[in-house]
């Protein structure tokens, strides 16, 4: 624990610090503004640290089972299925890109071959979003093709659209004219996942 004053001369106290060995928690309380409060938001910030964590440790387990991790549907689904703890009342204020990139960082194997940090963070977000899917419908489509599906925000939540789509999919349609046909059925609103 080490104190330090910011520009305004507000005495604020570090706890924990993060090294090159990993994550190490690490919080600030402003003593100028209410403790109670800060130390509400320090509990709830450990305990989130402390899951993600654990999670990252029981996916290093749970990817060792898969030696096709490339554009592997299965994989994806079941990895996915482990990061479905971000749907967890505590993670709402979270955002997940900050989780995923957090886990990429501490588990680059997840994803060999996407050495760029934006990119395996989108296919993180990809294998949370197949998590979702009946595991039914994970045939209906190829690789390529839920891989155009899951670019479009929320539509694993929407299951007629999700439908819809499997039914262009049926017909063999894939990349940016199957994107196209979503983007016409989602109603050209702001949908496409960053």
């Amino acid at each position: 624990m080490k104190s330090t004053s910011n520009d305004r001369g507000n005495k604020k106290i570090e706890l924990g610090r993060r090294t090159n060995e990993g994550y190490k928690y690490e919080a600030k309380i402003d003593l100028s503004k209410d403790l109670s409060s800060q130390i509400t938001r320090v509990i709830k910030e450990k305990e989130i640290n402390e899951i993600i964590s654990r999670k990252v440790e029981e996916l290093r387990e749970a990817i060792k089972g898969f030696p096709d991790k490339e554009q592997s549907l299965e994989y994806y689904y079941q990895t996915g299925r482990n990061l479905l703890f971000l749907d967890n009342e505590l993670f709402r204020d979270i955002a997940p890109y900050s989780v995923f990139r957090r886990i990429f960082e501490e588990l680059p194997e997840i994803l060999p071959g996407l050495g760029k940090r934006a990119v395996a963070t989108k296919h993180l977000d990809i294998m949370f979003k197949l998590a979702h899917i009946d595991r039914n419908d994970l045939s209906k489509a190829s690789w390529d093709q839920w891989y155009e599906i899951m670019k479009f925000k929320d539509i694993y939540k929407r299951q007629d659209l999700l439908k819809q789509a499997l039914d262009y999919c049926k017909s063999g349609m894939s990349g940016p004219r199957l994107r196209k046909e979503i983007q016409d059925l989602m109603g050209n609103s702001r949908i496409i996942s960053k």
